[in-house]
């Protein structure tokens, strides 16, 4: 598509994040490169959209907190900026289906047990692949938390456009609700630190556990800077569209 993709140095931090908390040379090593590629396809599937209805995209960042596509120019009407923010966790839900899929597809062999000097082995999904798709799975549900700048903020600010918000008032909205993710997650942060830990309640369906656990089962320096990201961008973001809509009367 003629965008140029680059690395910040900071993606090595991230790197080195995944290896220490992966506990495993092997697997820390197949994870970093899996989460590069994979946000790396997140981050097409939205210059994808953003370039077929209308935007520019200067380039693709890969850093510390994920990755950045530097849309220059928006695609003109919310309606088409709900795609484009949509099409990134859609992309990374496919890649979570296709790994598993394909796990189950080239099963691997695991040993279970020993008899005398024969290992007892069962078959079962592709351990490696199943890694990659329960990566890809956890990158689309927490990118649609509703914790703008992210893509289920953005989904958020555009859609309350579509219902006849200005986008400036839309972006307050957004803003102040990524705001308030972020006062949680830093908060979590905070008590995780102290040692307190959140889980789901027993019994609920697995994917309400996934959601709570990415939610509020975070915890760690990382999601604190996911946090402090969000503040930042946010409040820039809200002060750039005072200022469009100041100096250039905005889009509604």
């Amino acid at each position: 598509m003629g965008i140029p993709v680059r690395a910040d140095l900071s993606v090595l931090v991230l790197a080195a994040y995944v290896l220490f908390m992966s506990g495993s040379l092997a697997v820390g090593l197949f994870l970093a490169v899996a989460l590069a590629v994979s946000i790396l396809l997140h981050e097409l599937a939205h210059s994808a959209v953003a370039i077929a209805f209308g935007g520019q995209v200067r380039d693709i960042t890969l850093q510390l907190l994920g990755g950045c596509a530097a849309i220059t120019r928006m695609p003109p009407k919310p309606s088409h900026e709900v795609l484009m923010a949509a099409a990134g966790p859609i992309c990374s839900f496919a890649l979570a289906a296709a790994c598993m899929t394909a796990a189950r597809l080239f099963p691997s062999q695991y040993v279970v047990g020993q008899l005398g000097p024969y290992a007892l082995t069962q078959e079962g999904p592709n351990e490696w692949l199943m890694l990659a798709g329960g990566l890809n799975l956890g990158l689309a549900l927490f990118n649609l938390v509703p914790a703008f700048p992210m893509d289920g903020g953005r989904i958020l600010r555009a859609g309350l456009q579509c219902l006849g918000r200005s986008k400036t008032a839309a972006t307050e909205v957004a803003v102040r609700v990524g705001q308030g993710f972020a006062i949680l997650w830093a908060a979590i942060c905070v008590l995780d630190f102290a040692g307190v830990r959140f889980a789901a309640p027993e019994g609920w369906p697995w994917a309400l556990q996934l959601i709570f656990d990415i939610v509020f089962g975070g915890g760690g320096i990382l999601l604190l800077l996911i946090a402090y990201m969000i503040w930042v961008s946010g409040k820039r973001e809200l002060d750039y569209v005072r200022w469009e809509e100041t100096y250039h009367g905005g889009w509604r």
